[in-house]
């Protein structure tokens, strides 16, 4: 004998599995975010000096990579090679729209002084408001 109820179908969709998901996918995301690196990979040169105060949020990082290319690390210009002539032109286009700006040059250790030169003298020319080098301590 067939019972004359009807089963009914379960018709909700079981959203617990999917946030235990998440929570796991967020937890890690904030686990590693902060060991993410942005900018470019430079093997700063180890030397003794005093560390520099705290930077504010109106300066321009310039790396220099071990290849000799410039990187202009300043909103739309990330991870983008500059020449000496490209990377002078995107520096007078920030420097006219604020003249008390921050400049941190980061080169790379196997740079040829050449290309520091080249940086130092453009610069300068600019006459930005200060002039910092980015390096490394040196271990004991």
């Amino acid at each position: 004998m067939l019972s004359s109820k009807k089963r009914r179908y379960l018709t909700e969709i079981n959203v617990i599995p999917y946030v235990d998901v998440m929570l796991v996918l967020l937890v890690i995301f904030m686990v590693t975010a902060p060991f993410m690196i942005q900018g470019i990979d430079v093997d700063l040169p180890e030397v003794e000096s005093q560390p520099i105060e705290k930077a504010n949020l109106e300066n321009v990082t310039i790396s220099i990579s071990s290849a000799g290319d410039f990187f202009l690390d300043f909103e739309s210009s990330k991870n983008k090679a500059f020449s000496i002539v490209e990377l002078k032109e995107e520096l007078l286009k920030i420097l006219k729209n604020n003249d008390s700006i921050v400049i941190y040059v980061r080169s790379d250790k196997e740079v040829i002084f050449g290309e520091v030169a080249k940086l130092m003298s453009l610069l300068q020319e600019l006459k930005p408001d200060s002039i910092n080098f980015i390096t490394e301590p040196v271990d004991d």
